[in-house]
């Protein structure tokens, strides 16, 4: 009996950490692939680039939220803080985006982002501002 807990219990850990992994490479990717993106517009450190493509309207509001404000979290960017702030309409719930995605910017997004660049306790994506 005892050593099907083990056998359960180490197969559950070896599991979940194999989720984790994957979890962190796609993240990774995706982070990757939105850098790509902007910089092909927008020259400069990853960062920069990503705020330059938040800041132009040409862009649309679905991509400025999902390519750039998600990206920015995700990079922690302690740059993009005010920047973000100044989009930011204190709803931490997103119910004034909601279903209109295509004309205004994401607030439940960008409060994410804000919390991940602030707060910056865990940067597992920072390494990739450059």
């Amino acid at each position: 009996m005892k050593k099907i807990i083990l056998i359960f219990g180490g197969s559950l850990i070896t599991l979940l950490l194999l989720g984790y992994v994957v979890i962190y490479i796609w993240i990774d990717i995706d982070v990757k692939n939105n850098i790509r993106v902007v910089k092909e517009k927008y020259p400069g450190k990853a960062e920069d680039a990503l705020i330059a493509y938040l800041l132009d309207t040409t862009n649309s509001p679905r991509d400025r939220s999902h390519i750039a404000i998600w990206t920015l979290g995700q990079i922690h960017s302690e740059k993009a803080i005010p920047v973000l702030n100044g989009f930011y309409k204190n709803d931490p719930k997103g119910k004034t985006c909601k279903g209109r995605h295509d004309s205004v910017l994401c607030q439940y997004e960008i409060y994410k982002a804000l919390n991940a660049c602030k707060t910056n306790w865990w940067p597992l994506h920072s390494r990739l501002n450059k």
